[in-house]
């Protein structure tokens, strides 16, 4: 099973939210945390379930909402996966 649902799509904020059986990542975070928590909450997923974070590329509308994830989804204990 493979679930994938795009959270906002655009210039004020890009963020996809993907799942398996076994796994939850939202690949970037270009919107506020309150924001992604509003989307995750539309198709009913938890935001404290997300067991990873995917970078795709640092232009602000993927990334902008990274700083203010720090109290979110277990943050210390979710990796974010970026290109260096």
């Amino acid at each position: 099973m493979l679930n994938f649902c795009s959270l906002s799509s655009g210039s004020s904020g890009n963020s996809l939210f993907v799942e398996t059986e076994n796994t939850k990542v939202l690949v970037d975070v270009g919107l506020s945390c309150k924001k992604i928590e509003e989307a995750l909450s539309t198709i009913e997923k938890d935001p404290n379930s997300i067991d990873a974070i995917l970078i795709t590329h640092e232009h602000y509308d993927h990334v902008g909402g990274l700083d203010d994830l720090r109290p979110f989804c277990r943050f210390g204990e979710v990796p974010i996966y970026a290109e260096a």
